[in-house]
């Protein structure tokens, strides 16, 4: 299965996921035992809120937590 791993994430984190439009595309909350396979580490699985899979393209993530928030760009090739 197909995932993109957030790893170093601080203990509380929000991860939201964009496209360039800024549609939100998903909405991620470290940690979720879902996804969370060690304490500063989530997956997202390609799919949408809307429980559709993502198309090729750029997307951007905003991750927010007590430390800071950081932003950053992801390139998705099928």
């Amino acid at each position: 299965m197909r995932r993109i791993h957030f790893v170093n994430l601080p203990p509380k984190a929000t991860i939201k996921i964009f496209s360039l439009d800024g549609d939100l595309i998903r909405e991620l909350h470290h940690p979720e035992s879902r996804f969370s396979d060690t304490p500063s580490h989530t997956a997202w699985d390609l799919i949408t809120r809307n429980t559709q899979a993502i198309t090729s393209g750029i997307y951007l993530y905003s991750i927010e937590s007590d430390w800071g928030n950081q932003v950053g760009k992801i390139v998705i090739i099928k």
